[in-house]
């Protein structure tokens, strides 16, 4: 069941603030005698520091450390293997049993409270043990647990914004293993020297529980991610096998360190560059996939194979790495720094555009004060002038590289609705016909988001959405048309986010709004049309009509019937939709048939055009039945002719009606005598 997002995100806010707790609380439950210890060449353990400025009696930085003793006379011997990080850079499971048994040897000496520090000239200087000041952790303990805790906040603040999303919850998955890795790893190279030993090794099959099934969730991401290459059970299978891997490795029944746990390391990262090179292959012909996975595939495994190939294959070759473990988790954690910009340029699990500002926020603030403590406990500065230069190169170098990062990162496409006001009130000026009206919803698509390609769908919908991880858009058409599929936003820079179909849809319901209103102001009119119309026919044709009747001069009667034409003519243009122009035509060319038979004037009607000029308004019909009607009347009155003729042609996109007859042509019509005339012109 999907939770709200910022709940979930603050729960695993708050249980990642409980683990890492948990994690500083137990390494200061550790032993701690204030001496940093060094490995030498010939195997031997020496001096390198003092914590703080208390005094050790006769010890100095350089000796070199033989052995522990306690009270009661039990003396450990100290070896250079005992500061190892961790039992993994041995390779048989013996070697490791009897470095986890030297462990806890160790670690019972130094449980006495009071211990001896016996260097290589004999002499032993008694050392007071406490628990490990949490200010005197090392630099390498707070590494791992930030590298932790950034992959765990990133994991699940993709999870949280794509909760039913399977490539989603595997990233989440990585995160949270990761986190696990490193908190466990932290803890046991943190040590001064030793923890108990079943402590340590429980400690080691948490790290190992948790990297087996971060191989697991990596190559599961891969085998799904952009596209799906393989099913449910193929995934079931990866997990399988690495869960067979870690029991195998835990109950030491794999034979060594390198078939129980990096050889499957090693194969899970080879087969991660394979099915790599399968996506890749799959998306030559989608250039968004080709390019968000070129990120992708560039931050997830360049990544993870320095730090597996780095340490995993130097310890399986029988090279320790060359740089520490605690540090090389660095590397990993570009899968997930990377992933910030790569979800700001290429939208990767389709996440929102504020999802990477918020994280390169915090990262400015993590900068800040790990520069700091690098400062403070590296270069042994003054912490005053310390954070004062760590304010500097987070000021000078990190904040305008952010912004850079930003404006690289970022797409110039970003739109605001209020920009496209003018265009909605274009169309709201006036109403326009359906075909214009969808061109132009057609055109306000293409301004905003800019798409390669704008088709029409099968059927019509009433809500915008994203479809395709991103590469498409589906918006509604206007009234019942079918929905409009834009495709790759920014001509193929970006793909659309549920921010953008959440923009479409204020902008269809807000022209549709405009569209409703132009509709009721069309109706409104319509109606007030028909009662015009119904008012002028049912009272003045009634009145006009008892004239006629009663009317005993021949020029009144003829007078009265030219006015009910005329007004006949008038409600029929106010109830009357566009009409073809060939129904038009056919109405006037009976009316002067029937006028010239009455007058005993023969027509002749020639109609010379090639084709249907097309629909004319109502308007128009009645202006031109005007015109012809006054120029019959001014033949048949002021010519006398024996006949007219009426030619009917096209002109480009005009329609040209030329009246001819054979009357009287000296007969001179006086302007001033009526207004039939004027009236034409």
């Amino acid at each position: 069941m999907t939770q709200p997002p910022k709940q979930l995100f603050l729960f695993f806010s708050l249980t990642l603030v409980g683990l890492v707790a948990l994690c500083v609380w137990f390494i200061w439950n550790t032993h701690w005698m204030g001496i940093r210890f060094a490995p030498t060449d010939s195997g031997d353990v020496k001096i390198r520091a003092f914590a703080g400025d208390s005094g050790f009696g006769g010890l100095k930085v350089g000796d070199t450390v033989r052995a522990l003793r306690n009270a009661s006379g039990t003396e450990v011997a100290v070896l250079a293997e005992d500061l190892l990080e961790e039992p993994d850079f041995h390779t048989d499971y013996a070697a490791v049993n009897n470095f986890l048994s030297r462990q806890t040897r160790l670690n019972e000496v130094l449980a006495a409270g009071r211990v001896g520090v016996v260097t290589s000239d004999g002499s032993t200087t008694w050392v007071e043990v406490g628990k490990h000041p949490v200010q005197e952790l090392p630099v390498i303990f707070w590494f791992q647990v930030v590298c932790g805790s950034i992959a765990w906040l990133v994991g699940m603040s993709v999870f949280v914004s794509r909760q039913n999303d399977p490539a989603a919850r595997l990233y989440a998955v990585t995160g949270v293993t990761f986190a696990l890795i490193t908190f466990s790893a932290a803890i046991y190279s943190g040590r001064e020297l030793a923890l108990d030993g079943e402590v340590f090794r429980a400690l080691s099959v948490l790290n190992h529980g948790a990297s087996t099934t971060f191989a697991a969730a990596f190559l599961s991401l891969l085998c799904i991610y952009p596209a799906r290459l393989f099913g449910p059970r193929m995934i079931t299978a990866i997990f399988v096998f690495y869960l067979l891997v870690w029991v195998l490795d835990t109950l030491q029944w794999s034979g060594d360190m390198n078939f129980g746990f990096r050889y499957p390391i090693l194969a899970g990262m080879v087969a991660s560059f394979a099915v790599g090179a399968m996506q890749w292959r799959n998306s030559r012909v989608e250039p968004i996939d080709r390019a968000a996975l070129k990120w992708f595939l560039l931050t997830l495994l360049l990544g993870s194979a320095v730090f597996v190939f780095g340490v995993f294959g130097m310890s399986a070759a029988g090279h320790m790495p060359v740089i520490p473990q605690g540090y090389a988790f660095g590397m990993v954690l570009m899968m997930y720094l990377g992933m910030a910009l790569g979800m700001k340029r290429y939208h990767l699990f389709n996440l929102e555009s504020w999802w990477p500002e918020v994280w390169i926020w915090l990262l400015g603030g993590v900068l800040v004060l790990g520069v700091d403590l690098v400062l403070v406990q590296v270069l042994t500065q003054n912490e005053d002038f310390a954070f004062a230069l760590a304010l500097a190169i987070a000021g000078w170098i990190y904040f305008p590289l952010r912004q850079w990062l930003l404006r690289r990162a970022g797409y110039a496409g970003d739109w605001k609705l209020s920009s496209l006001i003018p265009d909605l009130l274009e169309i709201a000026a006036a109403p326009l016909p359906e075909p214009e009206l969808r061109e132009r919803w057609h055109q306000l698509l293409e301004r905003t988001y800019a798409p390669m390609s704008l088709d029409q769908g099968p059927h019509a919908v009433r809500k915008a959405a994203v479809a395709d991880n991103g590469l498409r858009l589906i918006v509604p058409g206007l009234g019942d048309s079918p929905a409009l599929i834009l495709g790759y936003a920014n001509h193929g820079k970006r793909l659309f986010l549920r921010a953008d179909a959440q923009h479409a849809q204020a902008l269809w319901e807000l022209l549709s709004q405009v569209l409703r209103r132009q509709d009721a102001y069309i109706h409104g009119a319509r109606e007030e049309r028909e009662r015009i119309a119904k008012d002028l026919h049912d009272d003045i044709g009634a009145r006009l009509l008892t004239l006629i009747h009663r009317s005993e001069s021949p020029q009144s009667t003829e007078l009265l019937r030219a006015v009910m034409q005329d007004l006949r003519s008038l409600v029929a243009s106010l109830d009357r939709p566009p009409a073809p122009l060939d129904d038009a035509l056919g109405d006037w060319r009976r009316e002067v048939e029937d006028r010239c038979d009455a007058a005993g004037v023969a027509l002749i009607w020639n109609d010379n055009r090639k084709r249907d000029v097309g629909m004319v308004r109502p308007r128009q019909r009645l202006t031109l039945e005007r015109v012809l009607r006054e120029a019959i009347t001014n033949a048949l009155k002021h010519a006398d002719p024996g006949q007219i003729v009426v030619d009917v042609a096209e002109e480009e996109d005009s329609l040209l009606i030329r009246i001819r007859d054979d009357g009287d042509t000296h007969a001179r019509i006086i302007p001033s005598s009526g207004r039939g005339v004027r009236n034409m012109v």
